[in-house]
């Protein structure tokens, strides 16, 4: 059985009403979509390489992706992005 998850479905979710509503104007930094794109492409790519396990380029990889997933954050908190609170904020899900 699919089921497919929509990023619309994913903010109704988690985000409180009054954010519900905002329409948000993103711009995305197109370099630092392709480093994200590029650090996830090769991250996966050493997790499903079972035959030479490089834990050290693996290593890497994960802490490659993570900055790359915090440089496109900070960039869209810039923008003054509505970020809903989460777990980091508040200690739980919002309702």
């Amino acid at each position: 059985m699919d089921i497919a998850v929509t990023f619309e479905s994913l903010d109704d979710a988690y985000a409180p009403p009054a954010l519900q509503a905002i329409q948000v104007n993103v711009i995305f930094d197109p370099s630092l979509v392709r480093r994200l794109a590029y650090a996830k492409l090769r991250l996966d790519r050493l997790e499903q390489d079972r035959a030479s396990r490089d834990l050290s380029a693996l290593m890497s990889a994960r802490v490659e992706f993570a900055l790359a997933s915090r440089a496109l954050a900070d960039h869209l908190i810039a923008q003054q992005f509505p970020v809903a609170p989460g777990p980091d904020c508040s200690g739980s899900f919002p309702a």
